[in-house]
This record gives structure tokens, C-alpha cells and sequence, in this order.
């Protein structure tokens, strides 16, 4: 099968798009999955992240920048990686729009708030002027039941936009497996944190595999 190439993406900082591409990637890691994060990100949240413990110290990581997001992808897929997750600026640049065009499937986290949720329309905007791939928004940091998070979600969807069906809600979990060099899924693995983690990556594996098939049925019919 093709490697995936999954990229998060986000106009607006703080919005859990680095804590929730280290969370699928060390998920996968952990199912023994041949992954590789590329951190496109100028803070280098992710090769800062696996530094600070031992968890993680053989998930494949690479920094990238402008004009080398393409070479890190190709290198990782000449390595034989069967997914790439990229993680970009939280703001447009070269690097941001290189990982958009290679994507297979773009992410877009979001806090639920009204100058998120425009930031995050606005982003989608962005990322389908350079790609045809599919785009799902992360509801992240969220309170669960809360009235806000759910407007969120139905303006979204009122709007044409395709949230996922599972929310990263407000946790210390994160904040402190991020501390000690980790993801939940090794700190806490019985935890609900380990566990939403566990249906983020199942929800994304399904819309890969989805995209996959299509992909398939396009190239009979060619």
C-alpha cells in the first residue's frame, strides 16, 4: 500500500494541532507502525517533545523548513514509512503550503471558540485552493457537553464543514505526559486520555482507507 501522508494544519497557535499530531503518531508508534513525524514547525514542538523522555526516543522525527518539507517526505517514503504525519507553523508559509499539497488527508484542530472557528473556516479556504484531499476539523480542548462545544459543532456542520466525530476534551493527562516526554497512550494507557487518543487514530485510519478506495475505483475507471 501507498505510505499516507497526513498533515495538521492551522492558521492560529494554541489550537492543539502539535499535541494532537504527537499524540496519533506515538499511538501508531505504539502499535508498531512504521511512522515518521516531520516537524515543520519553527517552536520544533515535537523534536523538543520526544527529547525530554525516553518513550519515544525511536518514533522518527525530522525537522523541516521552507524548501525542505518535499525532500523530508521523500526521504522518509524512500526509507519505507508507512505514514508520514506533518506537523506546520501556525500561520501560512512555504512550509505550511508544501505539506498541504502533499497531503492525503489534512487536520485542522480547533478550540471552540467563534474567532477559531473563523480562523479554522478560513484555513480550510486556504489548504482547498491547493489540494483536493479531504479535510476534517479536531475539536480540541474542549469541555464535554458544554454548550459552546456543541454550537461549535453545529455551525460546522451548517456551514459544510465536516467535523470528526471524536473531541480531545481539557486534560492534565497531556500537559503532563508532554512534561515527561510522553503521549497518554504510554503514560496513562487505561486512561480516557489514552482512549480517545485510541479513537482518533481509528477515526483517521477509516477516512484514509476510505480516500484509499476511492483512489482505487478512480484508476479502474482510467
Amino acid at each position: 500500500m501507498p505510505a499516507k501522508i497526513i498533515t495538521f494544519v492551522t492558521m492560529k497557535g494554541g489550537s492543539g494541532k502539535s499535541t494532537s499530531a504527537m499524540c496519533l503518531g506515538a499511538y501508531w508508534h505504539k502499535q508498531g507502525a512504521k511512522v515518521a513525524l516531520i516537524d515543520a514547525d519553527p517552536a520544533g514542538t515535537l523534536v523538543r517533545w520526544i527529547e525530554a523522555g525516553e518513550d519515544l526516543a525511536d518514533l522518527a522525527a525530522a525537522t523541516a523548513g521552507p524548501g525542505t518539507v518535499e525532500k523530508q517526505i521523500d526521504a522518509f517514503l524512500k526509507d519505507g514509512f508507512e505514514t508520514i504525519i506533518i506537523d506546520t507553523p501556525g500561520f501560512q508559509s512555504e512550509a505550511t503550503d508544501a505539506a498541504i499539497r502533499r497531503a492525503d488527508l489534512l487536520l485542522i484542530p480547533m478550540r471552540p471558540s467563534p474567532i477559531d472557528y473563523q480562523v479554522a473556516a478560513d484555513t480550510a479556504e486556504h489548504v482547498a485552493r491547493l489540494s483536493s484531499a479531504p479535510v476534517r476539523f479536531v475539536l480540541s480542548q474542549t469541555t464535554r457537553g458544554s454548550v459552546i462545544a456543541r454550537h461549535m459543532r453545529a455551525q460546522m456542520e451548517d456551514a459544510g464543514l465536516q467535523p470528526m466525530n471524536v473531541e480531545f476534551p481539557a486534560r492534565v493527562a497531556y500537559g503532563e505526559a508532554a512534561l515527561a516526554g510522553t503521549t497518554p497512550s504510554y503514560y496513562q494507557p487505561r486512561g480516557a486520555a489514552a482512549a480517545e487518543i485510541a479513537q482518533f487514530a481509528a477515526e483517521t485510519d477509516r477516512l484514509l482507507s476510505r480516500r484509499r478506495a476511492k483512489a482505487g475505483k478512480a484508476s479502474e475507471t482510467v
